[in-house]
């Protein structure tokens, strides 16, 4: 193997650094130029200048030029001009023991709104009679007397549901923003909530980026989130900041229960999850500033306080009995993060499906590795041999095709991913297909079900899997589609044991696609749909098909709780490189082609990765 062949295995292993690649070798030819495309290839993709100021801006830096942008007076009096309904904002402010200043700094944040149509509810509970806030409550009402609407509770033990009820009972806005009082919202926040109303009149439920902010006012931390996930709410509480839930929406949910004191919050939008239809826009803007001071759940984790981690648990106890769905609520890799684990219903049949030619090694690794780590009993092995030669492969299919839940089966055509499947899928008798490539290695017990606990609900369309490379960096957790110009796997190289970014790596999360290597999907979903477009060979097709579920109002589901070892496309490293390079080109301009809504240089975006991040990198690092 020459130098070459060495660096065309180690560039195809990412999209991002192969698209550059390919280019210098259609310009320049491959040897000749070889160690100037490798220079040029590291200076502009690999290292992007990251030893300059430019990469090493802080996120104050970066904040206060994208502000600069949509912040100053002009573009925000130009974008209030444009609304043609200006609903009515209730900003529900229950109070709980807070000072002056405190609560100055929130209250003036809410005054200093460049959009005017709001009140402000304020429930004061305090348990300490705090005499300096509560006069200068009075006084703030009073200059403010047609815009503030401010009750007191003077009963011992008063808490957050109550608090907040009582500010709720007091609103008569269309919209009700919820915010906690030692909190911040941007200048624009309400302008940005009532533009987004302009532009989608029946929405339900508005959510917004947010960071936090110390008692000097740096801000810092932020937290970038993506459109609307519902399964991702199943592991974490993303939606915090900013929420704004619509007056008749909020009624029917019943408002806040009482027992979920610390997830309160999460209990609200988990109801509306289960309500069966959403109407929900996310702002991909930094609209709130949570307060960081010594004592706040801010500083550390929302699950730092004792009852609210067990309230959380409640939650979503209470959300799996709403679905009427049996299961348990497990600890996830950090407080406040969880797995909601399903049990299966009934007894449905898997078949795992593993297309092969020659390679026994490959495909004999795998096979032990599920037999190992399967404890689910109704499962199969379907084999389908595409056209091999080598004795040893002949001999070892024959031998296997004996035992009682693995078949052989013969696919006489030239190898086609797609058409592959597509045939596969009306041959087998599984209700669920689970495909699967030979050059995988399974590493976890409980892998199968794992996914089959997820892809039974209704509302999922194809379930993917936590892949590493032998290394045990991150192969696959979710596709990003976009990235690299075309598609490219999340969080790519990074290390396996992190987390990811806000948990992405250990939390069960929605992505637009997900990876064919490793993916679970109802055969009958499958076939309905058409299998997968033949139009896409050897690439693309994997995320052509997830684009196609999520389209269709289904769900893509990635579960770090099935691992496996993904060697990496072994047997197309057999083919000839040119025709790779050309192929993989020729699909890339194919899914640009068909679903340029979803491309970002198409001037589209993928609704499951936050704009505010940079499409050029495989994790998640802020667009400059």
């Amino acid at each position: 193997m020459n130098l070459v062949d060495i660096f065309l295995r180690v560039i195809r292993r990412s999209p991002i650094y192969f698209s550059q690649f390919k280019n210098l070798v259609r310009k320049k030819g491959l040897v000749p130029t070889l160690k100037r495309a490798i220079k040029k290839i590291y200076v502009s993709v690999v290292s992007r200048g990251d030893s300059s100021k430019r990469m090493r801006i802080s996120y104050r830096e970066w904040m206060a030029d994208i502000e600069s942008k949509y912040l100053n007076v002009e573009s925000m009096n130009d974008d209030l001009a444009k609304l043609k309904v200006k609903p009515k904002f209730s900003i529900i402010f229950p109070i709980w023991n807070k000072s002056v200043g405190m609560l100055s700094k929130a209250l003036d944040s809410i005054t200093n709104q460049v959009y005017d149509n709001w009140e402000i509810c304020i429930s004061d509970g305090s348990s300490k009679r705090v005499k300096e806030s509560r006069e200068y409550l009075k006084s703030f009402q009073r200059k403010y007397s047609k815009k503030v609407k401010y009750s007191t509770i003077d009963v011992e033990g008063i808490n957050i549901i109550e608090n907040s009820n009582n500010a709720v009972s007091l609103a008569t806005g269309e919209y009700l923003v919820f915010m906690d009082c030692d909190d911040e919202i941007s200048i624009n926040c309400l302008l940005e909530l009532a533009k987004s109303i302009n532009e989608n009149p029946q929405v339900e439920f508005l959510y917004s980026d947010f960071d936090k902010i110390d008692d000097r006012g740096k801000r810092f931390d932020p937290s970038f989130w993506p459109d609307w996930s519902p399964h991702t709410l199943t592991s974490q509480m993303y939606t915090t900041h900013i929420t704004c839930y619509r007056e008749d929406g909020l009624k029917e949910l019943g408002g806040l229960v009482k027992g979920t004191e610390g997830a309160q919050d999460w209990d609200l939008v988990l109801r509306y999850v289960t309500r069966g239809s959403w109407n929900v826009v996310h702002i991909p803007k930094i609209l709130y500033h949570w307060r960081v001071y010594l004592g706040s759940t801010a500083l550390t984790n929302s699950g730092s306080k004792d009852w609210a981690y067990e309230n959380q648990k409640r939650v979503l106890e209470r959300y799996l009995e709403r679905r009427k769905l049996r299961g348990e609520v497990i600890e996830g890799a950090f407080e406040g993060s969880w797995r909601v684990k399903f049990d299966i219903v009934g007894n449905p049949k898997v078949s795992i499906v593993i297309p092969t030619k020659d390679k026994v090694e490959y495909l004999g690794r795998a096979i032990e590795s599920i037999r190992e780590h399967t404890k689910y009993s109704n499962y199969e092995i379907v084999i389908v041999n595409n056209r091999s030669q080598e004795k040893e492969t002949l001999e070892y299919l024959k031998n296997i095709s004996r035992e009682k839940n693995i078949r052989v089966l013969d696919y006489d055509n030239p190898f086609h991913f797609g058409k592959l499947y597509n045939w596969a899928a009306k041959v087998i008798d599984g209700e669920y297909m689970l495909i699967l490539n030979n050059d995988i290695k399974v590493l976890n017990d409980g892998w199968l079900e794992s996914m089959l606990e997820w892809c039974q609900l209704p509302e999922v369309g194809s379930v993917g899997a936590k892949l590493y490379y032998s290394d045990g960096t991150i192969q696959h957790a979710g596709v990003i589609v976009g990235a690299g110009g075309c598609a490219a796997h999340s969080h790519r190289l990074v290390h396996g044991n992190s987390y990811g970014y806000n948990g992405a790596l250990v939390n069960v999360r929605n992505y637009l696609a997900l990876t064919g290597a490793c993916l679970m999907v109802k055969r009958d979903v499958f076939l309905d749909m058409g299998g997968f477009d033949i139009q896409f060979d050897p690439a693309y097709q994997d995320v052509d098909f997830g684009i196609r579920l999520f389209e269709k109002g289904l769900y893509n589901v990635y579960t770090p709780y099935a691992e496996l070892i993904h060697y990496e496309s072994i047997t197309r490293f057999d083919e000839e490189y040119k025709r790779d390079l050309e192929s993989d080109e020729s699909n890339a301009e194919k899914l640009k082609k068909k679903w340029p809504k979803y491309i970002e240089c198409m001037g589209g975006r993928d609704p499951f990765f936050n704009p505010n991040f940079s499409y050029g990198y495989e994790y998640f690092k802020l667009k400059i």
